[in-house]
């Protein structure tokens, strides 16, 4: 089996990759890195295409085990969260339903 080679990320990737494995939505990460929403929306997908991810998830992950960005904020939240820290994290990190997510559960209604 062969290694995947990632090519590097540009500091304003790694940095709204830093904030989506944060939780924070596209708008969220717009404010803080203080640009557009598009321009957000622009630079995750070029991490997906780099890490060669098929959403945020996946991107966050590979970047983290190759070490392209740090993840020290959750082990810091979870420290500081105490024993409720599962709980306020799957809050934080639920799945916000996208048009698409519907489309498809709409469907296997149907069905």
């Amino acid at each position: 089996m062969t290694t995947a080679t990632f090519r590097k990320l540009a500091p304003r990737q790694a940095e709204a990759l830093s904030h989506r494995a944060r939780g924070l939505s596209n708008a969220e990460t717009a404010q803080a890195m203080r640009c557009s929403v598009a321009n957000v929306s622009n630079l995750l997908a070029e991490c997906f295409f780099k890490l060669h991810a098929r959403n945020s998830v996946d991107a966050v992950a590979k970047a983290v085990k190759h070490g392209l960005i740090q993840f020290a904020v959750v082990a810091s939240v979870i420290v500081g969260a105490g024993p409720d820290a599962s709980e306020l994290l799957r809050t934080r990190f639920q799945r916000r339903p996208t048009i698409q997510t519907i489309r498809i559960r709409n469907r296997e209604d149907q069905v």
